[in-house]
């Protein structure tokens, strides 16, 4: 269904999402990676986010077919299903950032570890943190842009005005998720940026709880990969119209936007020497 590889962004998490009971276990295929890059395990998704998420992949999956067989105007009452389960599924994600725990005491991580690490060793599950849960958002989210970015060429009239509303949208809500993630989760104070970045990669090296200061700089590649299937469709394109190109011009000066401040609030973890 992708008309850009998920390979262009290796961070990605697959999202039909690891089902939390067998009666759920139907809903998607299992997400093979954490957002922080570390080793494939299989995650187990809070099912408020995980339903969420798969709703909007299959309303995605059915707008871009009706829109292959037939024309745009097909795809119009889909893409508004994709709109409101995309919006639906960053309330999931806020709710479960919003009202988690907060983290586990540093004298009681050890004994933490000690758990998850029997508990992984016997197959037992791996649950989801919320920012690996909020990560699984954001990536929906790259998904139905860069998807709808690539539907606009041949989009005119109704059909371009619904492919116009699900990309904007799909930018705006973003925009807002990562503010929430600010309010909920802040990063790290900015007078202290090289330390609270080793603390970053001490914490995925060591196994402890992801946190979005380890999964927002993993966003970037995912607004490159957009930025990307922009200029590349403004550059092949073969119908695209002028209100088409005002769209992706648009789109571009967003995105660029949304990762500089990215880049500024979760810089990315300097390489080791």
């Amino acid at each position: 269904m992708r008309s850009i590889p998920r390979a262009a962004v290796p961070l990605a998490i697959t999202m039909g999402l690891v089902a939390a009971s067998p009666a759920a276990a139907d809903a998607g295929p299992s997400a093979k990676a954490h957002a922080s890059g570390s080793p494939a395990v299989e995650l187990i998704y809070p099912s408020i986010v995980r339903a969420r998420i798969a709703r909007t992949e299959r309303a995605l999956e059915r707008a871009t077919e009706r829109y292959e067989n037939g024309s745009p105007l097909d795809a119009v009452p889909t893409f508004k299903v994709v709109r409101r389960q995309l919006a639906a599924a960053w309330r999931g994600a806020k709710y479960v950032i919003r009202t988690t725990p907060p983290p586990v005491p540093p004298e009681d991580l050890a004994r933490v570890r000690r758990r998850a690490s029997v508990a992984q060793d016997e197959g037992g599950p791996t649950y989801a943190t919320p920012a690996e849960s909020g990560f699984a958002v954001l990536s929906l989210q790259h998904d139905v842009s860069a998807e709808v970015v690539q539907l606009i060429d041949g989009s005119h009239g109704a059909g371009l005005n619904a492919m116009s509303k699900t990309l904007y949208l799909t930018l705006d809500r973003r925009d807002r998720a990562i503010q929430d993630i600010v309010t909920l989760s802040p990063p790290a104070p900015p007078e202290e940026p090289d330390l609270s970045r080793v603390h970053a990669r001490a914490s995925q090296e060591e196994g402890e709880v992801v946190t979005f200061d380890t999964v927002m700089p993993n966003t970037v590649a995912q607004f490159d990969d957009e930025l990307q299937a922009i200029a590349g469709t403004e550059a092949d394109a073969t119908d695209l119209t002028a209100g088409g190109r005002r769209l992706l011009d648009r789109a571009s000066t967003q995105v660029t936007a949304t990762k500089a401040r990215v880049n500024t609030l979760w810089p990315p973890v300097p390489p080791e020497d």
